[in-house]
């Protein structure tokens, strides 16, 4: 395997994490921290971890949510390559949906909240669309820069 086709997996993955993030702060600012799954998670361990507030945990969580997305492009760049799928943005938003059905198998042990029951004033489906929504810009977002790195 190319060490330039993983490089750019994690460069595409950070990228991709970034339109992901600008796709929810808007969300975040109306609903709050528990209808963004993913930040929610992020959020608890950091403050776990560093032993913090789960309020003064937020920008720090970003590092996770960073590595996780950058990690995630890596191991896209693996398969994509190791199996020769060519249709970067269509394996991508399969990566997308599969991202989401992990997210929601994880968030209880983690947050100790089911996805389905968040503390707020929205349908209670609202952060599981919420976040196949914001992975399925992730998983597009990284298949198609990684089809224009690797042209």
């Amino acid at each position: 395997m190319e060490f330039e086709f993983l490089q750019n997996g994690l460069i595409t993955g950070l990228l991709a994490t970034l339109f992901m993030t600008i796709f929810q702060i808007p969300i975040w600012k109306k609903w709050g921290i528990f209808s963004i799954l993913e930040w929610h998670e992020n959020q608890t361990l950091t403050s776990e971890l560093f032993n913090k507030s789960i309020d003064d945990s937020l920008l720090p969580s970003f590092a996770f949510h960073s590595l996780h997305g950058g990690l995630g492009g890596i191991g896209f760049a693996a398969v994509v390559y190791y199996f020769q799928i060519t249709n970067y943005i269509f394996a991508g938003s399969v990566l997308g949906v599969l991202f989401t059905f992990i997210l929601l198998l994880i968030h209880k042990p983690i947050t100790g909240n089911s996805p389905f029951k968040q503390p707020l004033n929205m349908n209670p489906f609202g952060p599981f669309v919420i976040s196949l929504i914001s992975h399925l810009v992730y998983g597009l977002t990284l298949g198609y820069f990684l089809s224009i790195l690797s042209i």
